[in-house]
């Protein structure tokens, strides 16, 4: 599902109402929420006919830019990433970037925003957030949402994963565990990068104490800067997890290594002196015992197999196998 482009006037009671980009400025006290794709030619024209800080314009149209969060003369420029829920990666996180004043809340982004999806559903239903603040805080707490849900899965896999070498216990090496593992590893990476400077952006957002939020609003932050604490703890745990998990791998590799060695010496301590007496029988001079005689074959195949037992109650004496 795409995220539509949209400008939404906020009636205050949980519902919300369409107007055309082009009447914002017609409407200079009322709360707007603005959510556009800077991609879109016309949009991006738009964009910068607003005469932004070349720093502000910058932070809005940036595709690789971290989680941050910094007050500006004029409002508060925000920059948050999600979980991408249409790619199937839970480590592709998409960024949407933030400008909000007193009365205005603009939304960039270039890729489908689940979490704008759910408030839009919301303000359709009139149980939507009332003011630009509830909006903000609705949308980190979406977007949180979002990012635990994607913590679940990969904690899913990486008990499922352990499992999987622990129940075959170095019966079947399967390639494919080494890399579900090596992928798994990539995304707790991939998600750690962008979650610990998100986390900062909410603490630093109940610091900033800005006039529009109320205290719900910094209540909110502060549960969603507690929620994204325990990710981040919980990707620690999974990324030792993991390393435990390929440790134990590695272990079974080594051991069923070490085994198939020991085998192949115990297999040639049997087979080489009865290779050094077939051979010797084998050549093809004056001498050789029983050339003659029409029960040499058996007579050489019994003693051969007396050898083998006499080899195998010596190891087993001897406690090698």
């Amino acid at each position: 599902m795409n995220t539509p482009q949209f400008c939404k006037v906020l009636d205050k009671k949980g519902g919300a109402k369409n107007i055309r980009l082009t009447g914002v400025h017609a409407k200079l006290r009322q709360p707007i929420w603005i959510h556009i794709d800077y991609k879109d030619e016309d949009k991006l024209e738009w964009l910068k006919s607003l005469n932004f800080d070349e720093t502000i314009l910058e932070n809005l149209i940036d595709p690789d830019t971290s989680p941050r969060c910094f007050r500006h003369k004029k409002g508060l420029m925000m920059v948050m990433r999600g979980v991408n829920p249409h790619k199937g990666e839970d480590d592709d996180m998409i960024a949407i970037h933030i400008w909000m004043t007193s009365n205005r809340l603009l939304t960039v982004s270039h890729r489908p925003v689940k979490a704008v999806n759910r408030i839009l559903e919301s303000l359709q239903r009139k149980k939507g957030p009332k003011t630009l603040g509830d909006c903000l805080a609705a949308l980190s707490f979406e977007m949180t949402k979002n990012i635990e849900e994607s913590f679940v899965s990969i904690n899913d896999i990486v008990d499922d994963l352990e499992e999987t070498v622990i129940e075959e216990n170095g019966l079947r090496q399967d390639e494919s565990l080494r890399e579900n593992l090596s992928h798994i590893r990539h995304m707790i990476v991939g998600l750690k990068r962008y979650i610990v400077p998100q986390r900062d952006v909410m603490r630093q957002m109940e610091r900033n104490k800005l006039p529009f939020f109320s205290q719900s609003n910094m209540a909110r932050f502060h549960e969603i800067d507690r929620d994204l604490t325990a990710v981040v703890e919980g990707l620690e745990f999974a990324k030792d997890h993991t390393k435990v998990t390929q440790e134990e791998l590695d272990s079974q590799t080594n051991t069923n290594i070490s085994r198939t060695m020991y085998l192949m010496s115990l297999i040639m301590v049997i087979f080489t002196p009865l290779s050094f007496i077939t051979g010797l029988l084998g050549a093809n001079i004056g001498g050789i015992p029983f050339n003659e005689d029409p029960r040499g074959f058996w007579v050489i195949c019994g003693l051969l197999i007396c050898i083998v037992i006499f080899q195998l109650f010596l190891i087993k004496k001897m406690k090698w196998f």
